[in-house]
C-alpha cells in the first residue's frame, strides 16, 4: 500500500478540525508544503526508499547518453548503484581521472563509466543498438506530488512526516507558534525514527558480538 496525495490532504484536513479538504489555493499550498517537506527529507539520506531501477536502448557506438537519450532525468547526483550494458557490469571511474585523459572519447578507460552535467558517459563504447541494454540501479531524486492519485515515495509506516512538515508550515503562516513548534516536534520524532530504520536497513548487529556487519553500501 502506498500513501497518496489525497491521502496526505486528508490528513491535513483531518488534523485541522476541517470538514473536507480545500480547493484552490490552498490545496495548491499545501501540496507544496507536503513536496517541500518531501524533497527536505530526501536530500538528508540515500535513503532506501529512494532506490530506482530501469533501462534504457543502447546506441551503437555512442559513448554518452543524455536525458533525451534515455538517461534518467531522476538519478540524484551521479549516485548510480550499479551499470550493465547488455548484463556486461560497468564500474564507475573517477570524474577528475576521466576527464585529465587525452582522449574525448575516454578511451584510456576499460569498463567504465563516469556522470557530467546529466549525462552520462561510457568507456569503451557499446557496438550495437539494442532495446533496453542498458540497464541502472541509482537513487532517485524525491518525486514530486501534483495529481491526486500520485504517490509518496516515503513507506506508509513513516508518511506522518510529510503531514507533520505541512502542518508546521500551516500553523507558522497562520502565527500559530506554538502549535507550528508541536507538530515539528512531531517532524523530529518520526523522521528520527525513519532514520533508525534506515541504519537498520545498511547494518545488521551480529547476535553473537557487538560490532556491526555492513550488509549494504
Amino acid at each position: 500500500m502506498a500513501t497518496t496525495l489525497t491521502q496526505l490532504q486528508t490528513k491535513i484536513s483531518q488534523r485541522l478540525g476541517e470538514d473536507s479538504v480545500p480547493s484552490g489555493n490552498e490545496y495548491s499550498r499545501r501540496t507544496q508544503f507536503i513536496n517541500e517537506g518531501g524533497r527536505s527529507i530526501a536530500r538528508k539520506h540515500y535513503w532506501w526508499w529512494s532506490e530506482a531501477s530501469g533501462s534504457f536502448d543502447s546506441i551503437a557506438n555512442n559513448t554518452s547518453y543524455t536525458v533525451a537519450q534515455g538517461f534518467p532525468s531522476t538519478i540524484r547526483n551521479s549516485s548510480i548503484l550499479e551499470l550493465r550494458f547488455a548484463g556486461t557490469l560497468y564500474t564507475p571511474a573517477l570524474q577528475s581521472d576521466a576527464l585529465s585523459l587525452t582522449s574525448s572519447t575516454y578511451t584510456g578507460l576499460s569498463q567504465k563509466y563516469f556522470v557530467f552535467n546529466k549525462t552520462l558517459y561510457i568507456s569503451p563504447s557499446y557496438g550495437v543498438t539494442t532495446v533496453n541494454a542498458i540497464t541502472i540501479k541509482y537513487y532517485k531524486v524525491w518525486t514530486e506530488l501534483s495529481l491526486s492519485a500520485d504517490v509518496a515515495d516515503i513507506p506508509d509506516d513513516f508518511v506522518d512526516v510529510l503531514v507533520a512538515f505541512a502542518l508546521g508550515r500551516v500553523f507558522t503562516i497562520s502565527g500559530k507558534r506554538g502549535s507550528a513548534a508541536d507538530v515539528y516536534d512531531e517532524f523530529n520524532e518520526i523522521f528520527k525514527e525513519m532514520s533508525i530504520e534506515q541504519n537498520n536497513y545498511l547494518f545488521a548487529l551480529k547476535s553473537d558480538e557487538s560490532s556491526e556487519v555492513a550488509l549494504y553500501l
